[in-house]
């Protein structure tokens, strides 16, 4: 879950940090310096599960609308001492699972999962200050082809919402690029571009999916899936009842890699 923000010429990049042993995800950030990112590091840790960390700023204010669907709402935090310290400003919208929630204008667009099973989710939108319905949800029905994948990007005129193809159950299997149109009474959309896997260059193995896109003027990330045999993660699901059992903070950082001109 990639997401960059840059702020007094610096250019920053979250990410979501999973932890295999916890089972628990929390908020990473690094600096891009001399060409490079930084190892990230925890700015933002909960007792439940984070990710997706969408940053902007508004006003002169850093603000933070990670993926809190595990605590039942979608939950504003403010920068306190910005990127390392962050603080609870409020909540948005109390809304079971909600996921990947993107800004655009004064609303929030979110996916509401309707069938884990299926990687089946439902748009829904709310105004970001009310926390009341926009329009009548959901502005689009359940489908594998629509949960969030980044924020939304002017481009050439449009509007592009990155959503994820989820399709045959698939996580990440491919992005599509959705052209969004919003009236006073409507939201539609309709679908501008798709990016698959075998389009993104790697010299470190052959990639099987991407999930989330992110860019800036001159850099474009996207987050991608590997194949590999993980033995912590196998051991842990054999013997998670043992209660001596640690591998300390062992965070499994996503595969971040440039895509296009950089």
């Amino acid at each position: 879950d990639p997401f960059l923000f840059k702020k007094d010429d610096q250019t920053f990049l979250f990410v979501e940090m999973f932890d295999n042993v916890t089972e628990k995800g929390v908020i990473g950030c690094s600096k891009f310096i001399d060409g490079k990112f930084t190892q990230p590091t925890v700015v933002l840790e909960e007792s439940f599960h984070l990710s997706y960390p969408y940053v902007f700023e508004e006003n002169g204010i850093v603000y933070m609308m990670p993926e809190t669907r595990d605590d039942g709402c979608i939950q504003l935090y403010r920068a306190e001492k910005f990127p390392t310290e962050w603080g609870k400003d409020r909540v948005i919208v109390k809304i079971e699972d909600a996921v990947d929630t993107v800004i655009d204008g004064d609303d929030i667009i979110t996916s509401v999962i309707t069938s884990p099973a299926e990687m089946k989710t439902q748009l829904e939108i709310y105004n970001i200050k009310t926390g009341e319905p926009s329009f009548k949800n959901p502005v689009k029905s359940a489908d594998q082809i629509s949960r969030g994948a980044g924020r939304i990007i002017d481009h050439n005129g449009m509007r592009l919402r990155p959503a994820q193809n989820c399709t045959n159950a698939n996580y990440g299997s491919g992005l599509i690029f959705y052209e969004i149109s919003k009236s006073e009474n409507n939201y539609s959309e309709k679908k501008y571009s798709e990016l698959f896997p075998s389009q993104i260059i790697s010299d470190s193995g052959k990639i099987f999916g991407v999930h989330t896109y992110a860019r800036t003027e001159n850099i474009e990330i996207v987050d991608v899936k590997k194949k590999r045999i993980n033995l912590k993660r196998i051991y842990w699901i054999i013997d998670n009842k043992k209660e001596n059992l640690s591998f300390g903070s062992n965070f499994d950082e996503k595969n971040l890699i440039f895509y296009g001109n950089c």
